[in-house]
């Protein structure tokens, strides 16, 4: 008998998904999650740090402590198999002031420039689609990506908001 633990993400868009992220209302969509904390696979630079929480998935989450943002980001490289669509998800959480520690500035291989404001609510840890502070209707960001390694950021923008795992989640063609 043969056995593997092997991941067969970034084989495919049909391997693209992760077991503890189907289902939850979302369509289904194929994703390819990364760990904040990973260092595989996200590079925290700056006074990013990571921290203990039994609360986060993986029993740790991101975050810069309350001393400011300075250029601080968490840059997570995806392997994207087939060009599509795609819109960033994070799980998320707002720091110790809350409805203040509760924003990032969001980019895609360092585009746009300037970065997207990202404003998200809850004191707990929740699912949430980026989007579009300035959008008024609260509509999820798109990203058009072909195939190859793309770099999602979060940047600093209130110290203390919180980041547990990023996904890439293929919306269509």
């Amino acid at each position: 008998m043969l056995i593997c633990g092997c991941s067969l993400e970034g084989l495919s868009v049909a391997w693209d998904t992760s077991s503890s992220s189907s289902g939850g209302g979302d369509g289904g969509y194929p994703r390819i999650r990364a760990e904040a904390e990973d260092d595989m696979k996200c590079e925290l630079s700056g006074r990013f740090e990571r921290v203990e929480d039994p609360l986060a998935s993986g029993g740790q989450y991101v975050a810069v402590p309350d001393v400011g943002c300075n250029n601080d980001r968490v840059d997570c490289v995806f392997q994207v198999s087939e060009a599509g669509t795609y819109r960033i998800r994070a799980r998320v959480a707002e720091g110790p002031a809350k409805g203040v520690d509760n924003s990032f500035w969001i980019s895609v291989d360092d585009k746009p420039e300037p970065a997207i404001r990202y404003d998200f609510t809850g004191a707990d840890f929740h699912e949430d689609y980026v989007s579009d502070e300035k959008d008024e209707t609260g509509t999820p960001l798109k990203f058009a990506l072909d195939p190859g390694a793309h770099v999602v950021t979060f940047g600093c923008r209130e110290d203390g908001s919180k980041l547990d795992w990023v996904e890439l989640v293929r919306i269509g063609p």
